[in-house]
């Protein structure tokens, strides 16, 4: 047994030291200047990595939810290092925000890779009175966490399914890459790593969902897939659609606005925009959401790069105080470039 995994041993034996121990880190940071520093990415952040990678953790959230979660992504460093103690969400904090808006008077909203439950949670919690989550995690170890964090939670209106959402129904998936950033491969045979695959048109007919409200896909680069397999289900019910783009899967060659999911999406009568969003932890309750037109939108650097996108199907949706139009600036909000390109407009 090497020295960090003495120390994982005994941080474990100690667990509250151990939370005394997460806690300082987080004041260092905060002493140290973050969010507007480096610190978290070139100190704490590996730090953490060689300490808790495959460690589970529980943590609360400002409206009392409950969230279990496995310390194996960048999502999980974030909701563990969050600031306050309990944050008022886990991960993309203006995403979340726009779910919880838009899913206000929802009765079914589908997420396609539901990840640990950290955007269905706090959703299924807003409607549970009225409306019910469909949602779709491939692997084994994150749905069996979303359903832990219903039960955690006393919800009842989540229906998970460990199956992968595909442009065709019943052909087999497998994945390449670690958790929240694994992406999936088509195979002609079933193995026993692999995942059959089902289209949102198929299964919202095999389970008779009448309607669907909101829509968000984040499934690592087969999003245009996933919305392939839903062109019914949208033409029919024109959800509110929020789904990730990333230059590796989407081609943004003839630039961003003729990408084939926006294409697709244009085709079929929406309007689309870039979020601008934080991939860290970072509390923007009174922030407004700035949206951004595709063709005004700089995506130049880094050189491979992710970033969610809001499709509408009438513009008087975004046409109130939450949203804000802005032009030429990126999608990624990153405060310690301290470059105008990269920070909001007013925070």
């Amino acid at each position: 047994m090497n020295k960090i995994e003495l120390l994982k041993l005994a941080l474990n034996e100690h667990t509250v030291v151990k939370d005394n121990f997460i806690q300082h880190l987080i004041d260092f940071e905060i002493k140290e200047g973050y969010p507007n520093s480096t610190i978290r990415e070139q100190i704490i952040g590996p730090l953490c990595d060689l300490l808790f990678t495959g460690e589970n953790f529980s943590k609360e959230l400002s409206n009392g939810l409950k969230i279990n979660f496995t310390y194996n992504s960048k999502i999980a460093r974030e909701f563990l290092l969050s600031s306050p103690k309990k944050p008022n969400h886990v991960w993309e904090p203006q995403t979340t925000k726009l779910l919880l808006h838009f899913s206000f008077n929802s009765r079914v909203v589908i997420f396609a890779g539901a990840y640990f439950g950290d955007q269905v949670i706090p959703i299924a919690h807003q409607i549970k009175t009225k409306g019910i989550c469909y949602a779709f995690e491939p692997n084994l170890n994150n749905s069996n966490l979303i359903h832990k964090n219903a039960l955690l939670n006393n919800l009842n209106n989540i229906v998970v399914n460990n199956i992968a959402l595909w442009n065709k129904s019943n052909v087999f998936l497998e994945f390449e890459g670690e958790d929240a950033l694994a992406s999936t491969i088509e195979k002609n045979i079933e193995t026993k790593e692999s995942l059959k695959t089902i289209t949102i048109d198929d299964y919202v007919k095999e389970q008779n969902v009448e309607e669907l409200n909101l829509l968000m896909i984040d499934v690592e680069g087969s999003e245009f897939k996933v919305l392939q397999g839903a062109i019914q289900t949208i033409k029919e019910n024109k959800p509110i659609i929020i789904f990730e783009t990333h230059s590796l899967y989407d081609d943004w060659s003839s630039g961003l606005e003729n990408s084939p999911s926006v294409a697709l999406l244009k085709n079929l009568g929406y309007f689309i925009f870039a979020i601008r969003e934080f991939h860290q932890n970072i509390d923007t309750s009174n922030m407004l959401i700035e949206l951004l037109p595709l063709d005004r939108t700089y995506c130049k650097t880094p050189p491979h790069h992710g970033f969610n996108l809001l499709a509408v199907p009438s513009l008087d949706l975004i046409e109130n105080d939450l949203f804000k139009i802005v032009t030429d600036l990126s999608p990624k909000l990153i405060l310690h470039k301290n470059d105008k390109l990269f920070n909001p407009t007013i925070f």
